[in-house]
């Protein structure tokens, strides 16, 4: 084989190919033996009739199958061979293919463009040492007390106030503007519900047993008027509210001996809390100061190929969930051209990402331990409470391990840059402890999960764009939770539909 490459704008490259005769006699070897168990030729049986009445009868298709087959292994071989690396299929143009001669062709595909890095090591990006005050630490005691809250059936019959829960039947009375017919567990009374507007205050003053009907108003979409959708609830369960007394219960219903122990606990996870989210963030400053530095033109079909791959993996998450897309646009107000557009735009960055990082750790030669993939591997298979080195198996047979081991090189490059950026700014990072990645070595495992065949994991606002909360005696703080998670654990079996 003999191949010549040239380089040509965007990220092109063509691929002149010139292979020996025997890969066309080849071919149309192999060609007649597909094709002559299809045909039926007049006077033999089917499979039976030689080369030379099927080539009479059937000379095009004949050529066209051994052009088919032929072409695309040539073209692999020719990759391999000049060490390019393809980032979408080729066109094939000025192909020669007469029997008893070379083979000849050309293949134009788009490669991963060259990457020039600017000088990130001058990158100077103070770092930030995050601080915890004692309000800081009522406020988690206080969102514990809220989480250890218990939900009791009201004994007196009385109308629901707010603050109360209900578990209640919500169907749409309007189904040719949106389908919903479902019960919903623990709502709270008076609450705001983005899923149905409206919802929280239809419930106050409702006893149990009782039926109404309500409007709910979804903000008007681009060029779109409000819409409007009557729904109808009836309340099955009523629940109060009840409390911990003081911060003594709560400390020994998380395992702590006094409420001294239980605030200095508090403190050190909010601190490792706060850290992380600290270093996440300057690792995002610094990653926009060497994406400033850096130029780098990336090929449509990249960023489009991930945009399908990223609609994929967001449709089977929808599916999983029981919703259809277009209830998911109508939930959350969002048209499918606009989710399209942020898709695109999510790509784009990803892909960005990937190719500037690939380029640093390249460059810096950024090694990666055996031992720190296995990690990934091990925490795999604990969420899919599968064997490791099974899992690990089935990753390397389905090419993800390189993937995982590329996607480490990545958060050790830029764990590198952002260290240097500290340092020149004359703040340099505290140590991490031996633990996570953080998220990215969550999004590492999700990414591995889908290739082995489980569930990606999700958060409930991806499907739903609900809110759901949950606490654990384990975990005494709220991990910076906003304002409307701070509810009973048992809403967490309702929260918004899934």
């Amino acid at each position: 084989m003999k191949v010549t490459t040239e380089r040509l704008e965007g990220s092109k490259v063509a691929l002149d190919v010139e292979c020996p005769s025997k890969v066309v006699d080849e071919a149309l070897r192999s060609a007649y033996r597909k094709i002559v168990r299809q045909v039926t030729i007049p006077g033999f049986r089917r499979g039976k009739a030689p080369r030379s009445l099927v080539q009479r009868y059937y000379g095009a298709e004949l050529f066209d199958e051994a052009v088919q087959q032929a072409l695309p292994q040539e073209y692999i071989k020719a990759v391999e061979e000049t060490g390019i690396s393809p980032v979408g299929d080729p066109e094939f143009s000025d192909i020669h293919f007469v029997e008893g001669e070379p083979l000849r062709f050309r293949a134009v595909v788009y490669v991963k463009p060259e990457v020039e890095l600017g000088d990130y090591n001058s990158i100077s990006v103070p770092f930030e040492t995050p601080t915890v005050s004692e309000e800081d630490v009522d406020e988690q005691v206080e969102m514990l007390r809220q989480r250890m809250a218990e939900l009791r059936p009201m004994e007196d019959e009385k109308p629901l106030e707010q603050g109360n829960y209900a578990t209640c039947h919500v169907k749409s009375l309007e189904t040719s503007k949106m389908e919903f017919d479902q019960d919903l567990n623990c709502m709270e009374v008076g609450r705001e519900y983005n899923f149905i507007p409206g919802l929280g205050e239809a419930l106050v003053g409702l006893n149990k047993g009782e039926v109404k009907r309500f409007t709910a108003t979804y903000p008007p979409r681009e060029d779109e008027e409000a819409l409007t959708v009557e729904f109808e609830v009836e309340v099955k369960e009523v629940y109060e509210k009840h409390l911990p007394e003081d911060i003594e219960e709560i400390a020994n219903n998380v395992g702590k001996a006094s409420a001294e122990e239980l605030r200095k606990d508090i403190k050190e996870q909010l601190m490792e809390v706060r850290l992380r989210m600290a270093r996440e963030q300057h690792s995002e400053k610094v990653e926009e100061e060497l994406f400033e530095a850096t130029q780098v033109e990336i090929p449509e079909v990249m960023i489009s190929g991930r945009a399908r791959t990223l609609m994929e993996r967001f449709m089977n998450r929808l599916a999983d969930s029981g919703m259809n897309l277009e209830n998911y646009l109508t939930l959350n107000q969002v048209s499918l051209d606009e989710l399209q557009a942020e898709f695109l735009k999510q790509a784009e960055q990803d892909v960005r990402r990937e190719l500037v990082l690939d380029a640093v750790a390249e460059k810096e030669e950024v090694p990666v331990p055996e031992e720190s993939v296995d990690k990934v591997v091990e925490g795999l298979a604990a969420e899919m409470n599968q064997d490791p080195k099974a899992v690990k198996t089935t990753l390397e047979i389905r090419g993800a391990l390189d993937d995982i081991r590329s996607q480490l090189r990545r958060i050790e490059a830029l764990n590198l840059i952002a260290s240097k950026a500290a340092v020149n700014a004359g703040t340099p990072l505290p140590p991490v402890e031996e633990q996570e990645n953080g998220d990215d070595s969550e999004n590492i495992e999700a990414k591995a999960e889908s290739v082995a065949g489980a569930e990606e994991p999700e958060s409930d606002e991806s499907a739903s764009g609900g809110e759901t909360t949950a606490g654990t005696a384990g975990d005494t703080t709220g991990q910076e939770a906003e304002p409307g998670e701070e509810a009973p654990e048992t809403q967490a079996e309702a929260g918004e539909p899934e």
